[in-house]
């Protein structure tokens, strides 16, 4: 006949099944001031330098919708190179994005144009009304900053998220930053009458080393009925990446 185990016996079984480690602390047991969320949250930012990664992109606009697969090479803070491709790894097309210039080469057709990075064109081609700086910010997971005219609002904690919320006489601006890895999860843009322009959100994090990324990114225009979603299957942060095109030579040129 067995003997019961012994109370003390007992109770290390127990903990080595259950583990016997105390639970991470929630923010709110160790949170930190406004200035100290900003500051990691750019020092996160400021260690992204290049961007490698793969996966699939998705655009909708009322006039449509259309997604596929794509791989990226991002080299901050001027430079973004884009693959597309179609079922059975098929090349469709290559984006070649710098602050002076864009090139996007349509391989199907062997014809490729060439304009000026501004919003107004990038909106005529991709249907999105995005800047420079934005389209790179959604490849890296970052949000624009507030500027000298924002006034903070609120700073407050909710479900383990840093909620800042900033205010001017043109609206409102709200960042929901993860505590653990200070990344902007959550990204709100309001007009002076409480509607929203832009809603950003950013989740899947990989906070592997050497710096932490959202795999899943998301950005709408809701007035507009415009997003971009970005879900990568693979990403690598500051390896040795290439951003060039060399079109064909006998490649049609449309300038605009």
């Amino acid at each position: 006949m067995r003997c019961p185990l012994p109370v003390t016996g007992l109770l290390l079984l127990l903990a080595s099944l259950f583990g016997c480690a105390p639970a991470a602390k929630s923010i709110r047991e160790n949170p930190v001031s406004v200035s100290e969320v900003l500051r990691r949250v750019h020092e996160r930012n400021e260690k992204v330098k290049t961007l490698r990664g793969n996966g699939t992109i998705t655009i909708e606009a009322p006039e449509g919708s259309n997604s596929g697969f794509f791989s990226a090479s991002l080299k901050k803070p001027d430079s973004l190179l884009v693959e597309f491709k179609g079922p059975f790894g098929i090349h469709v097309g290559t984006l070649l994005l710098s602050r002076d210039r864009f090139i996007f080469f349509n391989r199907m057709e062997n014809r490729a144009i060439i304009g000026k990075p501004d919003g107004r064109t990038l909106q005529s081609m991709f249907r999105l009304k995005m800047e420079f700086d934005e389209i790179l910010n959604a490849f890296t997971g970052e949000f624009a900053a507030a500027s000298a005219g924002d006034s903070l609002a609120r700073f407050s904690i909710e479900d383990d998220r840093y909620v800042v919320r900033y205010s001017n006489g043109a609206g409102a601006k709200e960042y929901r930053v993860d505590g653990d890895a200070f990344i902007v999860t959550g990204y709100n843009v309001a007009d002076s009458t409480g509607h929203p322009t832009l809603t950003a959100t950013a989740s899947r994090i990989d906070d592997s080393p050497p710096v932490a990324v959202p795999k899943f990114l998301r950005v709408i225009f809701p007035g507009e009925r415009r997003s971009i979603t970005i879900a990568y299957a693979g990403v690598e942060v500051n390896k040795p990446v290439e951003c060039s095109l060399t079109l064909p030579e006998r490649a049609e040129i449309i300038r605009r």
